[in-house]
């Protein structure tokens, strides 16, 4: 699906952060709120109590995960630390800016399906300027953790994926060291997981 509407004309009509209206409520913003109704003042109607927001919860869908090894002892869960981490917990890979906006710059990648777009919803964020790049989901990087293996296909971006100079139609698989370009970004993927090492334990 394209996302035109964030890229070209009409993109002020979906953004969702926009308000359009007819300005009547601005104009009426400095009104008392008393009505007179039959004669007489009378407070306009309370409004119906809203639902603290805490008390309404979406399911979030879990990201896959390697299988964990036991902890050997009570002591490794004592000193066990919770440190907060942008990005994947388990990183399989990295895409480096090689070409254009950002060049020198990095992100890591997960377990499952790493989306890349503009915006910050994407797992993968590359907003330095490039506006060819999609907002949503332009492309994506997939890590296949049951057999080890990297695969990239297109998104709803307008503009073509290119792996090496081969635009990219379908899902196809993704060497280590690959030359992938988007708009006027060109990145490199650097693979982690491989045959010599993986996160996921034996069983």
């Amino acid at each position: 699906m394209s996302d035109k509407g964030s890229e070209g004309g009409g993109g002020f009509f979906n953004d969702k952060t926009r308000r359009v209206g007819s300005g009547a409520g601005e104009r009426n913003a400095g009104l008392d709120a008393t009505r007179k109704l039959g004669g007489q003042d009378r407070e306009p109607p309370a409004a119906a109590s809203v639902p603290a927001a805490e008390s309404v919860r979406e399911d979030v869908t879990r990201r896959a995960q390697p299988r964990q090894r036991p902890a050997s002892g009570d002591a490794a869960t004592e000193h066990a630390v919770e440190v907060p981490q942008s990005g994947p917990e388990y990183v399989v890979g990295w895409l480096v800016v090689v070409d254009g906006p950002g060049r020198g710059r990095s992100a890591p990648l997960g377990y499952g399906l790493n989306a890349i777009g503009r915006d910050p919803d994407n797992l993968v964020v590359l907003n330095f300027g490039d506006e060819q790049i999609s907002r949503h989901g332009h492309c994506a990087i997939a890590y296949d953790h049951k057999n080890n293996r990297f695969f990239v296909q297109h998104g709803g971006g307008q503009n073509l994926t290119y792996l090496g100079d081969e635009p990219v139609l379908a899902s196809q698989p993704l060497p280590s060291d690959s030359m992938i370009t988007i708009g006027a970004t060109t990145l490199r993927f650097v693979q982690f997981c491989d045959d010599r090492f993986t996160w996921d334990v034996e069983e």
